[in-house]
């Protein structure tokens, strides 16, 4: 079998997108701005009902489901049967895993459930798993990434993923070091390479943020959609309450990097005024 071979010109612009912040920031209805109409993998229970107004939100309940019977559909060539789905519903541009989170929760129950790591005097349990538990959670979270990630390329689809922060990382004093995905070092390490854009969501009393980049303390972040000059995060003007059109969305940043004019401009950040 010849591979294929494709002109520059030729090669479709796609997101994979890995969106991260505190609980209750509005990953989930940002998310909901992605571009064209969206399937919903909701794992987490009732996650979206935020975007459920909306008339570009088909969802597929996957919460419903126990961990072993979540996993037995995500962890194959065909996650969740999306092959199928995404070849007779040609008007889905995005699939939206929600949540990552939630998915390593039902690994590490799995994990668990199979004993993964028991030994003579050691039984393990999820409040203590073992390191041969986590190390089966973090394989099994990978395995069903890397298929959600091959079957939305092979139909030429976004994807977008959100997940949870973790508790900051301290030193012996207290001191936070870090902010990072709650996921699991090793998944973070493991993945964040084969996503295009890694994006934190934040929000205090003055609005939301969105970073871009390393900022703060927080990480990983990346981007080969905005520039690499200006301020790493910047103001988020958006109203799920107004249309999309007009607004700050993940698809109004899409077709305006899509258009090939180069890499985007930082908008403003509070610093700038």
């Amino acid at each position: 079998m010849s591979l294929e071979i494709t002109e520059q010109d030729d090669v479709p612009l796609r997101m994979v997108l890995l969106l991260w912040g505190a609980a209750g920031t509005g990953k989930t209805t940002f998310a909901g701005t992605a571009p064209g109409g969206k399937l919903w993998l909701s794992l987490g229970d009732q996650e979206h009902v935020s975007v459920m107004q909306r008339r570009d939100v088909k969802v597929m309940p996957l919460y419903k489901l126990s961990h072993m019977e979540l996993l037995k559909h995500g962890q194959n060539d065909n996650p969740f049967g999306l092959d199928q789905i995404l070849g007779e519903d040609t008007s889905i541009e995005t699939v939206v895993c929600d949540s990552l989170t939630a998915l390593v929760d039902a690994a590490l129950r799995k994990a668990v459930d199979m004993k993964i790591g028991a030994g003579k005097g050691f039984n393990p349990t999820m409040e203590h798993p073992g390191i041969s538990a986590y190390g089966g959670r973090n394989a099994i979270v990978l395995e069903v990434m890397k298929g959600l990630m091959r079957v939305t390329a092979k139909h030429g689809v976004h994807l977008i993923m959100t997940a949870h922060e973790a508790d900051p990382e301290r030193d012996k004093e207290g001191i936070v070091q870090y902010i990072t995905v709650m996921m699991g070092g090793k998944i973070v390490n493991n993945m964040t390479w084969r996503i295009s854009e890694i994006w934190y969501l934040d929000e205090d009393a003055r609005g939301r943020q969105l970073a871009v980049r390393p900022w703060l303390k927080h990480r990983p972040m990346k981007t080969r959609m905005f520039s690499g000059k200006g301020e790493p995060a910047f103001e988020l003007t958006y109203d799920a309450d107004k249309p999309d059109k007009g607004q700050m969305t993940i698809a109004s940043f899409y077709e305006q990097w899509a258009k090939g004019n180069g890499k985007l401009p930082i908008p403003k950040s509070r610093r700038d005024k």
